[in-house]
């Protein structure tokens, strides 16, 4: 196979695309101008496609093709039997879950593989091994999820962002360091249940699942567990009881909060100190700043675009003091209000066996979006930020 130098600049790039597909029988126009939802239009055999193309050096994201779908989905885009996704770079392991668990229809994501466009979804047959998760380090990778008050979410976020990471086909240890343990009582298979976990079945047909696994700090042995890549720590809201040598290992630190008048009066100073005290242990893991129980309804995108100003003005101090810290945009990443997160435990009252709220209503799951999306900003952030620390 020959290779070919990845041109950086989008026109460039475009061409390059547009001389391989004419090269397949496909007649290749532009959109009209001012077109932002898709590069090129191309037909053959009658049937028309819209195509996007992205020349990132970074992989394509959730969000990138949650937006391209979003577009597949409205007025005017009946037009076309289905829309390419072509990345220069590839798709982040987070994004394949994501179009994997939606099971969205008239959508194929391609890959540039020298002078050759393959296709990566809808997987052709023998290809399905090839998209399990191959190791992304050696070691494994620690996240700590903080509160700055009660009521933000704590303990529901560090549980489906271990969702997340077992849909991508990691096996997870979730640390209950909360007093309250109710990480443990949301996990339990039953009231005698001494080893909460749980089971989640493998998006691919054939394949094994993976497991999320609850332990107290003193169940937990890392060389014990050395197949387990993910360990999520429910961290308890005495920010001093939290140990101090398992607050050393995080690599990702997140302050969920809410974005309300009252939450952030409340919260902006709370979530500042907590920044401060991570980091008087470990100085090198990335921290954030994360809205959780988001309204992203027009009604309220005034207010909420206040709020978000004033939130970010009382971060700021801080994070200009800190290389590795963030305030996470809504536009980037955000957990949305929904009835099966807020409902999420219920089966402690009505006896069933528990499991994640990524159940789907109308044929989405915003919760699995959202906790996808979010692995996928804290990977792709803390991997820029890592080049970064190398160049210097």
């Amino acid at each position: 196979m020959s290779e070919i130098q990845i041109p950086t600049d989008p026109e460039q790039y475009a061409e390059l695309v547009s001389r391989l597909l004419a090269s397949h029988g496909f007649t290749v126009t532009r959109p009209p101008e001012g077109s932002r939802s898709h590069t090129l239009e191309i037909e053959r055999d009658g049937n028309r496609l819209a195509v996007l193309l992205k020349n990132h050096k970074a992989k394509c994201n959730v969000a990138q093709i949650e937006k391209f779908t979003d577009f597949l989905e409205s007025p005017g885009a009946e037009r076309f039997q289905a829309g390419w996704m072509i990345s220069a770079s590839g798709f982040s392991k987070p994004a394949l879950t994501h179009i994997e668990t939606s099971h969205v229809k008239r959508l194929n994501l391609w890959s540039q593989v020298g002078s050759r466009i393959q296709r990566t979804y809808p997987p052709s047959d023998g290809a399905l091994a090839e998209q399990q998760p191959q190791p992304r380090t050696s070691r494994q990778m620690y996240f700590g999820i903080f509160t700055c008050k009660g009521g933000v979410g704590k303990t529901t976020i560090a549980a489906h962002l271990a969702g997340a990471f077992a849909l991508m086909g990691y096996d997870v240890v979730l640390l209950d360091l909360d007093p309250e343990k109710n990480l443990r009582k949301l996990f339990m298979q039953g009231p005698d249940d001494e080893a909460p976990s749980l089971y989640v079945p493998s998006r691919t047909k054939g394949q094994p699942g993976s497991t999320i696994t609850v332990l107290n700090h003193d169940e937990w042995e890392p060389s014990q567990y050395r197949e387990m890549q993910i360990v999520i720590c429910d961290c308890s809201p005495v920010l001093e009881q939290n140990p101090a040598g398992l607050v050393e290992r995080f690599d990702y630190c997140v302050v969920p909060t809410t974005l309300t008048p009252l939450g952030i009066a409340k919260n902006a100073d709370v979530i500042t100190r907590t920044f401060r005290h991570i980091r008087q242990m470990n100085d090198h893991a990335a921290l954030f700043a994360l809205i959780n129980g988001y309204d992203p309804s027009e009604a309220v995108a005034k207010k909420n675009e206040k709020l978000l100003q004033h939130l970010a003005r009382h971060l700021s101090a801080y994070i200009q003091t800190d290389p590795l810290c963030r305030f996470i945009h809504p536009d980037d990443a955000v957990i949305r209000f929904s009835t099966t997160l807020q409902y999420w435990g219920f089966h402690l009252i009505d006896g069933t066996k528990p499991q994640l709220a990524f159940s789907e209503q109308r044929g989405k799951s915003h919760p699995r979006t959202d906790f996808l999306k979010l692995a996928d900003y804290l990977e792709d952030h803390t991997a820029i930020e890592e080049l970064r620390r190398q160049e210097r």
